[in-house]
This record gives C-alpha cells, sequence and structure tokens, in this order.
C-alpha cells in the first residue's frame, strides 16, 4: 500500500476514531506505545522523513522503512525493531470490528458508525434511521435447546438479516441477542419496511427446536427511531430506538414499531411565515404552520387534492430572501373559518435554499417558545 493512500485512510479513520488511531497504527507496526496525540506527530513527522528519503534516492520508500529509520535515527527508542506485513495490520484492525460468534461488526463499530453517519446526516441534510431488534424468548430457547444451539441461532439470524438489509446499513450484534441496523440517508417508513421484511424473514425461518417456542416459531421485535426527528443525538437516538423497541416487546412480541408511532423523518418546528404556491399556473398566498427540511404545513384559502405537486415560495424572518421548493400534497383538512391546512412533502430543493432553511430551523429550534415536538 503506497504511503498517500494508507494517510488518507488513517486520516478517514480518525475522524471517526480520532487521533488514537495513529497511536494504535505505531504500536501494531513496532510495538511501541505512546499517547494518541504524540503518536500523530510522530506519524507526521515519519511521512516527512519518507518524502526525504525518497528525494534523495530518486525512488518509492516504503512507510515501513521510514518509521524504522525515525525510530532508530531521529526519535531512537527502538532495540530490537519488528515490522509486521501491512496485511497483518489491516487483519489486525478489522477484527477489532468483528463479532467472533456471528461475524457481523460488533457494538464497538456500530457505536463509532452511528456517531458518524449522524455527523454526516447534519451534512447532507438527509435523516439516517437506526433499527433495535430483539429476540423474543431467547432465554427460552437457551433453556430448552442449549447453549450450543443457542448460539448457531444467533449465527443463523445473523446471516438472515444480512440478506435482508444493504451493505451500507451497517448490521451489527449490539450484544446478547440483540442487533441493529444503522441506515444513511433512509426516511422512518424505508426504515420500518425494511425492518418489517426481517421481522418476516426470521419468522419464516426454520430453527431447530423453536416448535417449543411461544407461537410454536423462534420471532424478533423490532424498534426504529430516526434522526434528527426522533432525537438530537446518536445517544439519543438509540434511547428512543430501545423504547419503540420496548413497546414492541409489550404489544406481544414480533412486531416492528416506530417511536412516538410517528413517520416524520424530519423534526418539525412551529412557524408562522408569509409566502405562496404555484397551483396550475396560478399563484396563491399561503402562511405555514410548521417547517422542515422534509416538508411543511400551511393554511391555504381553498382545498387542494392531495398528490398535488405544487411550487412553494416562503421569505424567511429577518432576511430578503425567499426560499424555493417543490412539494407533494399528502394530506389535506378543514379549519375554522373555512380555511384548509395543508401538508406537503418536499420533492426538491436546491443547496442554497436548503442551506438558508437550515441555518432558520437550527436558529428557531434553539428558542422554546418557538419549537413545537416534531
Amino acid at each position: 500500500m503506497r504511503s498517500r493512500e494508507l494517510d488518507a485512510q488513517l486520516s478517514r479513520l480518525a475522524d471517526v476514531e480520532g487521533d488514537a488511531v495513529y497511536s494504535e497504527l505505531i504500536y501494531l507496526l513496532c510495538r511501541l506505545r505512546f499517547d494518541p496525540a504524540e503518536a500523530h506527530e510522530h506519524w507526521r513527522r515519519i511521512l516527512e522523513g519518507q518524502a526525504g528519503m525518497e528525494k534523495q534516492l530518486g525512488a518509492s520508500v516504503d512507510p515501513r522503512v521510514a518509521l524504522i529509520h525515525y525510530f532508530l535515527e531521529v526519535q531512537p527508542s527502538l532495540e530490537s525493531p519488528i515490522v509486521i506485513e501491512m496485511r497483518l495490520f489491516e487483519e489486525a484492525r478489522e477484527s477489532a470490528y468483528r463479532d467472533e460468534l456471528t461475524g457481523l461488526r460488533n457494538y464497538r463499530f456500530f457505536a463509532e458508525n452511528l456517531e458518524h453517519e449522524v455527523r454526516r446526516s447534519d451534512q447532507i441534510n438527509q435523516p439516517v434511521s437506526l433499527v433495535m431488534i430483539d429476540i423474543d424468548d431467547f432465554k427460552a430457547y437457551n433453556d430448552r435447546n442449549g447453549h450450543q444451539q443457542g448460539s448457531r441461532a444467533l449465527a443463523m439470524i445473523a446471516r438472515v438479516l444480512e440478506k435482508t438489509v444493504r451493505i451500507v446499513d451497517g448490521v451489527a450484534r449490539y450484544g446478547g441477542e440483540e442487533f441493529t441496523f444503522v441506515m444513511p440517508a433512509t426516511p422512518k417508513l424505508g426504515a420500518h419496511q425494511v425492518a418489517e421484511r426481517a421481522r418476516r424473514a426470521i419468522d419464516e425461518e426454520f430453527f431447530p427446536g423453536e416448535a417449543r417456542q411461544p407461537g410454536g416459531t423462534l420471532t424478533a421485535s423490532f424498534g426504529v427511531a430516526t434522526y434528527p426527528a426522533d432525537a438530537a443525538s446518536a445517544e439519543e437516538l438509540v434511547r428512543n430506538a430501545d423504547r419503540a423497541l420496548y413497546v414492541a416487546k409489550s404489544k406481544g412480541k414480533n412486531v416492528v414499531e416506530m417511536y412516538r408511532d410517528s413517520r416524520r423523518s424530519f423534526k418539525r418546528l412551529a412557524a408562522t411565515l408569509e409566502g405562496s404556491f404555484r397551483s396550475l399556473g396560478e399563484e396563491f398566498p399561503l402562511q405555514t404552520v410548521d417547517l422542515s427540511t422534509g416538508g411543511l404545513k400551511f393554511t391555504a384559502d381553498d382545498e387542494l387534492p392531495e398528490g398535488a405537486l405544487l411550487d412553494v415560495r416562503v421569505r424567511l424572518p429577518k432576511t430578503s430572501r425567499d426560499i424555493a421548493m417543490a412539494v407533494r400534497v399528502v394530506s389535506i383538512a378543514r379549519v375554522e373559518g373555512g380555511r384548509f391546512h395543508v401538508s406537503a412533502r418536499t420533492l426538491e430543493i436546491g443547496r442554497r435554499d436548503l442551506g438558508a432553511l437550515v441555518d432558520y430551523l437550527r436558529r428557531v429550534d434553539g428558542e422554546p417558545s418557538d419549537a413545537a415536538d416534531g
């Protein structure tokens, strides 16, 4: 592996795990232990030394050679240097994120991946959904069939889950008989559909000894929550997905439950803004009731058909600009005064308008009197 490629991979890992990446790298390569910040500085100087060696020699230099030279000559720390193959380093790094029993990613990977996807969700303004899974009455299955068969059943369930989701959905073993999906750029309804597909697949799978389970089959319950609609952080997202899972259990198990039974993927904030919408070539005034990056509710004078496509413009307060978006009407309800509340889902919005809307919503979300429960 070339040094630039290796350094790029390390930088990406460091974005998630911090400078501990460099500490682990140096330890794996030559068994020297430094604190993370010191290790990062050593790695920077190793790469500088490598570049100098390549300039002098007029040829490429393996980063391991540069590392040994650095710790022998520049920063003497080694007496009997040992260098391992990069293949062994990659295998060691990979094993740190694997669950030995099921072969899935483990809790460590799950926690780091979820934090990463929540930060990425903020950057790209797309929801990230979390699905928590618990195998129903698994203790009874273990007691009746033995722990070896219980372990085999967990491995079988892992394979079923892997077949159900996309590669990017980060299926992992959370611990014991619990599993998770972290689903980037996935709205709540989409996550619910995947969870329902996984629930059916487990229900239909044959597990030896399951006939003595309640209902005659080994099943699983699922809880679904979505950031940012249901949580303000990765930790809160886990907590609320787990609450949804608890509700699924209380409803009799073998159920998929969404947190708060809400289908929203984005947090809606109360906001009374003036604007307009165009329908069939005509323009009409509107006043928003609530607003999010995923849609809005507004008051209109006339009834609109469900499924109607509208071009909407909304004036942001304390600015001189309007934001424009294309929306589809999903529901309509009559309110007092003969007017209508129209709920619409965002289909298209420009990048600059999206950025302005996100900035506005974040400001409003910091004012408790203006915030509405999403």
